[in-house]
């Protein structure tokens, strides 16, 4: 009866070593395996903290990305909302300029053909009219007369009022007659003094 009781309670103390590590028995499996499945876990969860933190901070720069390009998107619409201003400027300050310069070679064209009819004009009166003269006619008291000589013909005409009082006269008449130059003068009422005369001029020239 006594061993019996002797083997029981040894049975009873490998049982207790066997549960519990501290009284000499080997390690729990149960226990280890408890354990390498906590640490793995632990593990695991720091690793998917650490990404949810990576993904965080890559949708915050996905977000500031996406505000970067629709700013910039709208910076290039106003800009190109600009150059298509500038250009509508451009071609409207182009057309103008066209037209001006239209204009300016429509003036030069006609200036040109001014000049050109004018030089005409003056090849003709220098062909038609030779050997220039200017004669200047007797004085005379308030009349004065000054004819070309023969073979040509007066082109136009002048007048010399002479005299220490000549700014009292006053010419009333001054004009071709027939191959001749006439002036006619007068005292100018309020003045005194008569001591002036009247001389005509008249330029000549031979006629074809």
């Amino acid at each position: 009866m006594k061993k019996r009781y002797t083997v029981l309670g040894l049975s009873l103390v490998l049982a207790l070593a066997l549960s519990v590590p501290a009284l000499g028995g080997p390690s729990n499996p149960v226990a280890s395996v408890s354990a390498s499945v906590k640490s793995i876990a632990t593990k695991a969860l720091k690793k998917a903290k650490a990404a949810q933190t990576a993904a965080n901070n890559a949708q915050n720069t996905a977000n500031s990305a996406s505000a970067a390009a629709a700013n910039a998107q709208k910076d290039a619409t106003a800009g190109q909302k600009d150059a298509a201003a500038a250009q509508k400027a451009a071609n409207a300050a182009q057309g103008t300029a066209n037209t001006a310069l239209g204009t300016a070679n429509a003036a030069k064209t006609a200036a040109a053909a001014a000049q050109a009819s004018a030089d005409n004009a003056l090849n003709v009166a220098n062909g038609k009219m030779s050997g220039e003269v200017q004669v200047e006619g007797d004085e005379g008291t308030t009349f004065g007369i000054a004819g070309c000589p023969s073979g040509k013909v007066p082109t136009g005409g002048g007048f010399i009022i002479t005299g220490a009082n000549n700014n009292a006269a006053t010419v009333t008449e001054s004009s071709q007659y027939g191959s001749a130059w006439i002036v006619f003068a007068k005292q100018i009422e309020g003045t005194s003094g008569a001591t002036w005369g009247t001389v005509a001029t008249v330029n000549c020239a031979t006629s074809p």
